[in-house]
């Protein structure tokens, strides 16, 4: 079992959840995750994973608990049985 440490940079509200990160730190925990100065700019980024840039620039990053599904990012699929072959 992996022993779990807290990040000195990284800050944690317990009664919320609600955690902060830098870019360039670990993950603390999986989940949607947000930029303080762009908060329409959502991503989902995994425990462990390094946290990104936003928009180029290092950015302070927080968690958003509950992402409404209006709220969540949407993304173009292609329909169901295509095939790049098929072009």
């Amino acid at each position: 079992m992996k022993k779990r440490m807290q990040l000195h940079n990284t800050a944690l509200i317990q009664g919320d959840r609600l955690l902060f990160s830098r870019t360039g730190e670990h993950c603390p925990a999986s989940g949607w995750w947000t930029p303080l100065n762009d908060e329409t700019d959502a991503h989902f980024l995994s425990e462990g994973s390094v946290m990104p840039s936003a928009g180029g620039s290092p950015a302070t990053w927080k968690r958003v608990p509950h992402l409404q599904r209006a709220q969540r990012p949407t993304h173009e699929y292609p329909p169901k049985g295509f095939a790049l072959d098929s072009i």
